[in-house]
């Protein structure tokens, strides 16, 4: 019998998993409301539908006896009802009710820093500019405003003082499905993510990435880099950490995504989880870099297997966004075929071609593609970015013939 995977989400960071999928001998259906979801196109079925709705997707796919596993790895926004399928097809390790609300809700996971004795920072909560201002009356500024249920960045504004709330409020409410957002203390350091494997309750692998992004106002991730040396003493507290974190979630098997800070006194702050896989092209890095196949180790435990964990030592790695500064529509692509051919490069995923609407990197669902790539020192990966970044050009029509066509990269921070 066929093992089937029902994937909620084809968004351009679920691409890797579709296509890993395959090549593990799995059959998988999208779920998604878009029938042009980059997830849709690589899929072995495609089912229109939106991942907020558990009950249309049951109807639609309850009977089948193929199902062996739901997973959701491109956004926390169909965590619930993964959970709730798990549960109502009688699946292996359903997603924990803890684990989805800290993923979809910001400041749950903060009370649950809290509980597990986790470092934390000033935050507060709310649904209007009133209760916001008396909350964060004793709250260090410049903060952020966040909605709560959002990701990818979409929403997140900076606020350089208590006078700018009210706008940046908001903002980044139109963001917020439920009308709720948190203002909190912009940490000042080093942005890092952490990609952590759960298995019977232990956590049995964690890598950490660098992660860049673009200048306020929009904090959006332009790469991800590793392996990442942390301070010994860091080091040594983060896998208890994590453990702390994924035991007051009631999580016991799968991956968990953190996104983290690292100050200056080399304080470590978790800002947000997702009960996911991260995205950006993450698990191919983790995979060239530490030898762990994070996307087959998720596939195994949705459906009852043991996953495979065997890191190797830590070799340089990185994931790099392309993405463009301007909107327009894109012409054509060059230098395609020369970075293919470079050896460093191990994946290049392209989500747009000549005709694609082309619009400014403000979100992370608004990039072009993203390349990763392997090589034998740090020296060595960042040349090779370079000349990734000096060979592939993404050119617009001029469609304003006041407005030169553009050679389009990420913008850089």
């Amino acid at each position: 019998m066929r093992r089937t995977l029902v994937v909620l989400g084809g968004a351009d960071g679920s691409v890797g998993v579709y296509l890993r999928a395959r090549e593990l001998g799995y059959h998988t259906i999208c779920v998604d409301v878009r029938p042009n979801a980059p997830g849709a196109a690589v899929a072995d079925e495609y089912l229109q539908l939106s991942v907020r709705a558990p009950e249309r997707i049951d109807a639609a796919l309850g009977d089948r006896t193929d199902i062996a596993g739901v997973i959701c790895p491109a956004s926390d926004v169909g965590l619930p009802t993964q959970a709730w399928l798990e549960r109502r097809w009688n699946l292996p390790s359903p997603l924990p009710e803890k684990a989805v609300a800290a993923s979809v809700d910001k400041p749950v996971f903060r009370e649950a820093c809290a509980r597990a004795g986790v470092p934390t920072y000033a935050s507060a909560t709310g649904s209007s500019l009133a209760e916001l201002l008396d909350a964060a009356r004793d709250m260090r500024f410049p903060a952020l405003v966040k909605p709560v249920d959002s990701s990818g960045s979409r929403g997140v504004v900076s606020c350089a003082n208590p006078g700018k709330l009210a706008s940046a409020v908001a903002e980044s409410l139109e963001f917020s499905s439920c009308g709720r957002v948190v203002v909190e203390e912009h940490l000042d350091g080093k942005h890092l993510t952490i990609e952590a494997l759960v298995v019977d309750g232990e956590i049995a692998f964690h890598a950490v990435t660098a992660r860049t992004i673009t200048p306020p106002p929009l904090f959006v991730t332009t790469a991800h880099e590793m392996p990442v040396e942390l301070p010994a003493a860091t080091a040594e507290a983060l896998p208890g950490m994590l453990a702390a974190v994924a035991a007051e979630l009631d999580y016991r098997n799968g991956p968990l995504t953190f996104d983290a800070v690292l100050q200056r006194d080399d304080e470590l702050y978790l800002i947000e989880v997702g009960a996911r896989m991260g995205g950006n092209g993450i698990a191919e890095v983790v995979e060239h870099c530490h030898g762990v196949d994070l996307m087959a180790a998720t596939m195994s435990l949705a459906v009852g297997d043991a996953p495979v964990v065997d890191p190797t030592p830590g070799t340089p790695a990185l994931v790099h966004i392309l993405a463009s500064d301007r909107a327009g529509v894109l012409a054509e692509i060059e230098g395609l075929a020369e970075v293919k051919a470079m050896p460093e490069v191990k994946d290049l995923h392209l989500f747009v071609t000549p005709g694609s609407l082309v619009r400014p990197y403000e979100q992370a669902g608004y990039k072009l593609g993203y390349v990763v790539i392997s090589a034998e020192s740090r020296t060595a990966l960042r040349a090779v970015e370079n000349a990734v970044r000096g060979t592939l050009k993404f050119r617009l029509d001029a469609a304003n013939p006041s407005q030169e066509t553009a050679d389009l990269a990420v913008p850089q921070p």
